[in-house]
């Protein structure tokens, strides 16, 4: 989880401002720690953006608005998970 946000980079902190790599670790643990109970076929993209949507609001402040503006590149963090071949 912690490669596939950190290769998203959802908040552009790592690209645009040079944040560490560790910048998404606690929400990755976070996320990851709520989807290890369920196996690939039941992280429907629907599901992870379920999970996802509420933990990043809360770390990040953001408004539905905010989250809204993210949803495109939350959803790409599915396809993160296999193409890294990892949810931790």
């Amino acid at each position: 989880m912690e490669t596939a946000l950190r290769i998203e980079d959802i908040e552009g902190y790592i690209k645009i401002h040079g944040a560490p790599d560790d910048e998404y670790d606690s929400e990755a643990k976070e996320i990851a720690e709520v989807l290890a109970v369920f196996s690939k076929d039941e992280l429907t993209e629907a599901y992870i953006v379920s999970v996802i949507m509420p933990i990043w609001a809360r770390y990040f402040n953001l408004d539905d608005r905010d989250m809204e503006l993210r949803l495109p590149y939350i959803r790409l963090l599915r396809a993160g998970f296999y193409r890294i071949n990892t949810l931790t």
